[in-house]
C-alpha cells in the first residue's frame, strides 16, 4: 500500500490528525482537569461554581475525540485496528469513564443534592485521564502486532513502569489546564485556589516531563537517534517549553488572569510537536509507519474533501462558542 499513496496526502492527514489531537487535549483537557480539581476542593459552593464554568462548553469539547477516532479509522485503518486490539482494556475503560462522567454532569445540574454527583464527575474525570495515560504509554512503547499464545501479553502489554509516569504526567498536565482555565474564569477564594493548583501543577509537570521523555527515549532507541541528529531543533523546543512555564508562573504571580491558560495551551502545542517530531514517520512508534497504515489514495482524497469542509466549521464554532461565553463566572451570573 505504501507505493500507492503520495507522501503529500499521508503527511497532510498526519498533520490533520495531530491538529485534532491537540484540539481534543486542549479543550476536553481543561474540563477533565477541572473535574479532577473538584476532588481537591472542599467548599461546596466553589464546587458548584467549578461545574458552572463547564456548563456551556464541555459537550462540544468531546466532539474532537469522536472526529479523531473517525479520522484514524478512515485514514489509517491498520493503525486503528492494531491499536484497538492491543489497547482494548484502557480504551474500554476510557469510554466507560466518559459515559459515567457525562451522566454525573447532567445529574449534578438537576439534583437537589449535587455533592455526590460532583464527586462522581471528578472520579470519572480522573478515571478518564488514567485510561488515556495507559493507552498513550502503550502506543509510545510500541504495541505488538502479533498475538501471544496465552493472550495475556497482548492484552496487558501496555501495563509497564512507563505507564505510571505517563499517567502521572497526564494528570498533572490536565490539572494545569483546568487550574489556569479556572484562574481566568472565577474570582475570590476559588481564584486563589486555582492559582495555587496551577503553580504546583507547573512544577510537578516540569519534573514529570523530564522523566517522561527520558523514559520514553529508553523504550524507543530511534528517538535518541532522532534527537542526536537534530539537537538544535529539539533543544529549541525544550527551551521554549521552559520559557512558557516560567512566564506562566510569573503571570500567575502578577494575576494576569487570561494569560496563564494561553501560555499553557502554547506549551501543550510545543510538547505535542516535539512528541510527533521525535516519532515521525511512525504512527505507532517503532512498529508501524504512516505509509504502512494509510488507506488508498482515493479514500484519502475523498476524506480530504469531506473533512476539509467540516474541520473549519468546527474550529469556527468552537471559537464563536468561547467568544460568546467569555468573561468570568460568579455565583450570581
Amino acid at each position: 500500500m505504501e507505493h500507492q499513496v503520495s507522501d503529500l496526502l499521508i503527511n497532510t492527514w498526519g498533520a490533520m490528525l495531530t491538529l485534532m489531537l491537540f484540539m481534543y487535549v486542549a479543550l476536553d483537557g481543561f474540563d477533565l482537569g477541572v473535574g479532577v480539581l473538584t476532588l481537591l476542593e472542599r467548599d461546596g459552593r466553589n464546587k458548584s461554581l467549578m461545574m458552572r464554568c463547564l456548563t456551556g462548553v464541555w459537550d462540544a469539547n468531546e466532539t474532537w475525540l469522536v472526529l479523531l477516532g473517525g479520522t484514524l479509522f478512515g485514514a489509517f485503518p491498520l493503525a486503528y485496528a492494531a491499536a484497538l486490539q492491543a489497547l482494548y482494556v484502557p480504551v474500554m475503560l476510557m469510554l466507560f469513564a466518559l459515559i459515567f462522567r457525562g451522566v454525573a454532569f447532567e445529574f449534578c445540574l438537576y439534583s437537589k443534592k449535587p455533592a455526590l454527583w460532583v464527586f462522581a464527575f471528578g472520579a470519572g474525570s480522573l478515571l478518564t485521564i488514567i485510561a488515556q495515560g495507559l493507552a498513550l504509554s502503550g502506543l509510545l512503547s510500541g504495541i505488538s502486532l502479533t498475538e501471544s499464545t496465552t493472550g495475556k501479553t497482548a492484552l496487558f502489554e501496555w501495563l509497564t513502569p512507563f505507564s505510571l509516569v505517563t499517567v502521572a504526567s497526564l494528570i498533572a498536565a490536565y490539572s494545569l489546564l483546568g487550574a489556569t482555565y479556572l484562574f481566568g474564569k472565577v474570582d475570590g477564594s476559588l481564584c486563589q485556589s486555582a492559582a495555587i493548583w496551577a503553580g504546583r501543577s507547573t512544577i510537578l509537570l516540569t519534573v514529570l516531563l523530564v522523566i517522561f521523555f527520558l523514559f520514553g527515549s529508553i523504550n524507543t532507541p530511534f528517538v535518541i537517534e532522532r534527537w542526536a541528529q537534530h539537537p538544535f531543533y529539539f533543544g529549541i523546543l525544550v527551551l521554549m517549553v521552559a520559557a512558557m512555564f516560567l512566564l506562566l508562573l510569573w503571570n500567575l504571580k502578577q494575576q494576569r488572569y487570561s494569560n496563564p491558560f494561553i501560555l499553557c495551551l502554547v506549551s501543550l502545542f510545543i510538547v505535542l510537536v516535539g512528541l510527533v517530531s521525535s516519532n515521525y514517520p511512525y504512527i505507532i512508534p517503532g512498529v508501524m509507519t504512516l505509509h504502512a497504515a494509510a488507506s488508498s489514495t482515493k479514500t484519502l482524497e475523498f476524506m480530504l474533501f469531506a473533512e476539509g469542509g467540516l474541520l473549519p466549521l468546527m474550529l469556527i464554532y468552537n471559537g464563536y462558542q468561547y467568544y460568546v461565553l467569555r468573561g468570568q463566572v460568579t455565583e450570581n451570573h
